[in-house]
């Protein structure tokens, strides 16, 4: 399968970092099921091709044809069941806020259909971008449709800078700081996160550690302790306790499946913070 992104121009930029894609040919081959780690992000995702398949345990379902994709805390499973055309919009932590009604840990760990609560987004997006045939063509449509609801929007954005601090640190900023800077108490900045970003900020943090070990391996450390303390953990010990709980799987385990379907969803290739705005 071939996995693409594409940048958006500001100011969308300030709020999705990007719009990815993912294709298949015709027939997938290989129908094996993958594994999706919590990157700290939530995404809307639209699907053009066949439907995909969520495992949870032993259960199998067909997950809708354009859905959104809460804050993760543990890992999906999915897997293709026919040709694979995906492109989808993946939302700075607080990125949400111009385009969603609710608040957005109602979503977290949840998988669900676009049009349940966003059907006029749905709608917008899908009659935009269903006609075209080249994938530049629809992303391009996608974010005309994002930058005039953006135009209209009067919404608050001031945590989407505050969670900006929490990404660019790589979840290594001192939560008691944080709440400082933004003249909030720890309870205010609690909900605030949660209404808004989908997790609170201490677990955010823990997310975008877990997500920095990836770098760290692809930058060819080596020795778990080394990495563990460089990637903000106290010990390793506890990065593999986040590991078992982000990714239900060990560090040493889930680095020798070398997965390069799943590591393209992780943020080792990611910019450090808010400052993807390369054009489309």
């Amino acid at each position: 399968m071939r996995y693409s992104e594409f940048h958006p121009q500001p100011p969308l930029s300030t709020f999705v970092e990007c719009f990815w894609a993912l294709e298949s040919d015709a027939h997938v081959s290989n129908q094996k099921t993958e594994r999706i780690l919590p990157d700290g992000c939530v995404e809307v995702i639209l699907n053009f091709g066949a439907p995909f398949s969520q495992h949870v345990d032993h259960l199998v379902t067909v997950q809708p044809r354009n859905f959104i994709v809460g804050q993760m805390t543990s890992p999906i499973f999915i897997s293709p069941t026919g040709p694979v055309q995906l492109i989808g919009i993946r939302f700075h932590p607080g990125g949400t806020t111009p385009f969603f009604r609710l608040p957005i840990h109602e979503l977290t760990n949840q998988v669900v259909e676009l049009g349940s609560f966003a059907r006029t987004l749905e709608i917008k997006l899908v009659s935009e971008a269903a006609h075209l045939s080249n994938l530049n063509d629809k992303v391009t449509a996608l974010q005309s449709v994002l930058l005039r609801i953006l135009e209209n929007s009067k919404s608050d954005f001031g945590l989407l800078r505050v969670a900006a601090k929490v990404v660019n640190s790589s979840g290594m900023i001192p939560i008691d700081h944080l709440a400082a800077e933004a003249g909030l108490s720890s309870r205010q900045l609690e909900r605030r996160f949660l209404s808004e970003v989908g997790v609170g900020p201490k677990l955010l943090s823990r997310i975008l550690r877990f997500q920095e070990v990836f770098r760290a391996v692809d930058a060819n450390k080596t020795a778990w302790p080394t990495i563990a303390i460089d990637c903000g953990y106290y010990d390793q010990a506890h990065l593999i306790k986040d590991f078992r709980q982000f990714a239900h799987e060990t560090p040493a385990v889930l680095f020798a499946e070398q997965n390069t379907f799943t590591e393209s969803f992780t943020r080792k290739n990611r910019m450090s913070g808010f400052s993807n705005t390369s054009r489309i």
